[in-house]
């Protein structure tokens, strides 16, 4: 008897520490996958598990992605036009050769120092 109260303790536990990766299952989140993993790895810190329960909770907004996609493509635009005015103003050989890998951390950085300046 002891034994089947131990393993429905144990079970009841087991569900309530993956809690935040059944609601971001029971959500259809394209990143519950993402979610779970934090869930699995992180829970047992009790800050990662309650980031878990947020981040499966909060909803995902198309608006948010679409403002980042926009700004994300401002910046590629930016570089290339600046790369496009150096070797028209004859600096070519100052200008490095863009990697395709690099061009999200250039608009990565671009859009955390858009916001550095508006503070």
């Amino acid at each position: 008897m002891m034994k089947l109260m131990e393993g429905a303790v144990f079970l009841g536990a087991l569900m309530l520490y993956l809690v935040p990766a059944m609601i971001a299952d029971a959500r259809d989140r394209e990143d519950a996958f993402a979610v779970t993993m934090v869930n699995i790895l992180l829970g047992w810190t009790v800050i990662g598990w309650f980031a878990a329960l947020i981040w499966a909770r909060h909803p995902v907004s198309d608006r948010r992605l679409k403002h980042f996609a926009k700004r994300a493509q401002r910046a590629v635009a930016r570089v290339t036009i600046d790369a496009i005015v150096a070797r028209a103003e004859g600096r070519a050989g100052s200008i490095p050769l863009f990697n395709p890998r690099l061009v999200p951390v250039v608009a990565r950085i671009a859009a955390s120092s858009r916001y550095q300046h508006r503070s």
